[in-house]
């Protein structure tokens, strides 16, 4: 008599197809033997002689930890200096006027991935999509499936390789009327994996769109995934300029902006990130907290407590945080150059690629089916994604940035 299977009906899809963790240790496996591997997979930042970038600041932070700051369990919600310092740092120069207009929680998750990942399950019904660009971190598709729920993508670049307004306006509309409501995932500034920047009239045009969609009595939210904000070559004084926008927003829209530790900090295996929910409206927010809160509890219990604990410690403590500013700079340093090198490579070799303008990430187009198997051949390693290959930069050294261009546009 056979058996039924193991595996829940609702779980018989699960199989990794692309697991860039696994991909990027197959390349550390080969580089042990050969001398001219090139491992251009996982976004961490890594300095020339290819250890970690790591913050002294973060180190300190860490081993001056006491023994409840380390070991003892850390609150659902975290603690409020923790919270406040994520909301300015992640909102700057705007923090205050933001505070004035909106109501607002912040909620610890288990990275980024963590708070995109609730906010998935918690503001869309079952089979549902949630509207991203066409060109997207593959991750995101997991995330969605594990909460029951799916994608719907619109084209990200127009004819001239902007962000492409008119795509979203007419999917949203779609999307929306469909299933009425619209849940929009933006991963921007320095998008993983091509490089963009939106403008700020692309956000204009986006916050616009949503606020006509919510006018026709549809529930509306946004998830902005901001994990590279620190990383866009815009000058500092202006990378937080986009979330003016958001003062245009309708009463009962309900953003929520997705803060990762892992990139900020390059505390990448200590799993802390935050969901900022903004609004209008207090019953929103009310909501918002009510619901990540439980998640929270449900899924994974609490957030890491040293990971908090050091992120809070930097925040609140103007000379550590003065540092860490300092110490950011030299990794942002260490990200431009690379991305300029590259670039002009790319030049030189006639190699195109989407445009870039911040982050871990540079990604050329291609048509090439095999392009993932003819490059490692060729010992270079790279992430295959829709209908391009993505180039990790922020663990490249600069020497092998040219042999890189050269071998990629030899299979592209």
């Amino acid at each position: 008599m056979m058996q039924n299977s193991i595996v829940g009906k609702h779980a018989q899809y699960k199989k990794l197809e692309s697991n860039i963790l696994q991909i990027s240790q197959e390349a550390k496996a080969l580089k042990k033997q050969y001398d001219d591997v090139i491992d251009a997979t996982v976004g961490m930042l890594h300095h020339e002689q290819g250890n970690v970038f790591k913050f002294g600041v973060v180190e300190k932070s860490l081993h001056a930890l006491s023994d409840n700051e380390t070991y003892l369990y850390a609150p659902v919600r975290g603690t409020k200096k923790f919270s406040e310092g994520v909301f300015d740092w992640v909102f700057g120069k705007h923090a205050d006027t933001l505070r004035k207009q909106f109501k607002y929680s912040v909620i610890p998750t288990t990275g980024g991935s963590g708070a995109v990942s609730n906010s998935f399950y918690n503001f869309n019904d079952f089979n549902q999509k949630v509207l991203l660009p066409n060109i997207y971190w593959s991750p995101y598709k997991n995330f969605a499936l594990e909460a029951n729920i799916d994608l719907h993508t619109f084209l990200m670049y127009d004819e001239n390789y902007k962000f492409n307004v008119e795509d979203f306006r007419k999917e949203a509309f779609k999307l929306a009327q469909e299933q009425g409501r619209l849940c929009v995932l933006l991963n921007d500034p320095s998008n993983n994996p091509t490089g963009l920047c939106m403008t700020m009239d692309n956000w204009r045009d986006v916050i616009k769109t949503l606020n006509e969609v919510n006018n026709l009595n549809i529930p509306v939210i946004l998830i902005h995934d901001i994990a590279y904000i620190d990383y866009q070559l815009t000058p500092v004084e202006h990378s937080r300029d986009i979330f003016t926008t958001y003062e245009d927003l309708n009463e009962e829209i309900l953003a929520i902006v997705v803060f990762s530790g892992s990139k900020t900090f390059s505390l990448y295996g200590f799993r802390v990130g935050a969901q900022i929910g903004i609004s209008k409206s207090q019953e929103v927010i009310d909501n918002f907290t009510r619901v990540g809160d439980y998640s929270v509890r449900g899924r994974f219990s609490s957030v890491s407590q040293p990971g908090m604990n050091i992120i809070e410690k930097i925040f609140s403590t103007p000379e550590y945080k003065a540092q860490f500013i300092e110490e950011l700079c030299v990794g942002k340093q260490l990200l431009k150059d690379r991305a300029a090198l590259f670039l002009e490579e790319a030049k030189k070799h006639d190699l195109e690629i989407y445009p870039y303008c911040g982050g871990f990430f540079i990604s050329i187009p291609t048509q090439n089916k095999t392009i993932f198997k003819d490059l490692s051949e060729d010992h270079v390693f790279v992430i295959p994604m829709q209908g391009l290959i993505r180039v990790a930069i922020s663990s490249l050294a600069l020497k092998d940035i040219p042999e890189l261009v050269r071998k990629i546009k030899k299979h592209i």
